[in-house]
């Protein structure tokens, strides 16, 4: 009821702006003059992506990134705009509305935290092409004119806990995540399993923040485990896991960051970067430019859902000369076996979001 209210109101608002003809403001203040916009962009592809904020050195910036890519390949056939919702969820439905209201071809959005909200005005905009860059619920993301990506997070773990086991000395390794929900126990049971597979008799310690801000408990929980050992921790908490990296630095041991290649989107801070090894990369704005991509040459299949993996590309490890110094050549070859098997198909890995059952399983082989 409180969500349908917010809506409705959004909707009021809006038309009272269309109606004064004016300027329109997203909850961080990003200000469309859909005049001048309409007119400017005659026979362009107008796109749009919706995101919270960006500058968090993780998710949220390699999604944005898809917009250098998209302009790099298509110029001035198409028209980008980033519209920052604000990280309080009473924006995210009007800022929903007002995009839609905007002309935009595309609309770019997606994640659980706040995919309802666009999917609530997709049903209302047929005319919209929706990508849902990161999907949760498929049957929310059912719209027929709504592609959604997902990415196989397990994935991305299992390539994190093999780094992070080939080359721990202490045998024991950790991953924190940022809240204990379905989509990090995906990265976080992929973790377990990866380590795992590489040497069965390792300390796996796990620990959760409570939210995806909060650097100083990411730092408290990072310190503490490697009080406890760890000599390598991981991370798939968002812009908490600066605090990590922070502890790193602090305490002398490893890291491996997550989402985007956070050795260098931390290259301004080298005291951090230099702690990361690598990192387990969700390949989202690669993703967005192959949706676009087919959205140009027509082939793009709404009405469907896809699941990116090592094998397709969608989720990999950054392996940037940083990784190749402080990874000998030796471990390098063993983390390039594992992860060829696991791009074979020759290992599958367990989704611990598919059931408690499989999580409670996976979490009884680490000392938490």
């Amino acid at each position: 009821m409180k969500k349908l209210f917010g809506i409705i109101i959004s909707i009021l608002l809006v038309f009272t702006l269309v109606g004064c003809g004016d300027s329109a403001s997203t909850e961080e203040g990003t200000t469309t003059d859909t005049t001048t916009e309409e007119t400017s962009s005659e026979g362009k592809v107008r796109v749009a992506l919706l995101l919270p904020y960006i500058g968090d050195q993780s998710y949220f910036d390699v999604t944005y990134n898809s917009f250098k890519l998209i302009e790099e390949k298509y110029g001035d056939q198409v028209e980008t705009k980033l519209i920052e919702m604000g990280a309080d969820e009473a924006g995210w439905a009007s800022a929903n509305i007002q995009a839609a209201g905007e002309g935009y071809d595309i609309i770019i959005s997606g994640n659980f935290q706040y995919e309802s909200y666009m999917l609530d005005v997709a049903k209302d905009f047929p005319e919209i092409t929706y990508i849902n860059f990161d999907y949760s619920d498929p049957e929310l993301n059912n719209l027929p004119n709504v592609y959604g990506i997902a990415y196989k997070s397990e994935e991305i773990g299992y390539l994190a806990g093999i780094v992070a086991a080939v080359k721990t000395e202490t045998n024991v390794v950790g991953a924190v995540g940022g809240m204990d929900i379905n989509g990090i126990r995906q990265f976080l049971g992929g973790f377990i399993q990866g380590a795992l597979a590489v040497n069965p008799d390792l300390d796996v310690k796990i620990g959760f923040v409570g939210d995806f801000t909060d650097t100083g408990k990411m730092k408290e929980i990072a310190l503490n485990m490697n009080k406890q050992g760890a000599d390598v921790i991981w991370h798939a908490a968002g812009g908490a896991g600066n605090g990590l990296f922070e502890a790193a630095a602090e305490a002398g041991f490893s890291t491996v960051g997550v989402d985007t290649d956070q050795y260098e989107s931390l290259s301004s801070k080298p005291e951090l970067a230099n702690t990361i090894l690598t990192s387990g990369t969700k390949n989202c704005d690669i993703a967005i430019l192959d949706a676009i991509t087919k959205y140009m040459e027509g082939t793009l299949p709404k009405g469907t859902l896809v699941a990116l993996g090592y094998a397709e590309g969608g989720v990999g490890l950054a392996e940037n000369d940083h990784y190749k110094e402080v990874m000998t050549e030796e471990e390098r070859a063993e983390v390039t076996k594992y992860a060829e098997e696991l791009k074979s198909g020759k290992v599958k890995v367990i989704d611990a979001a598919q059931s408690n059952e499989d999580w409670d399983a996976l979490l009884a082989k680490t000392s938490n």
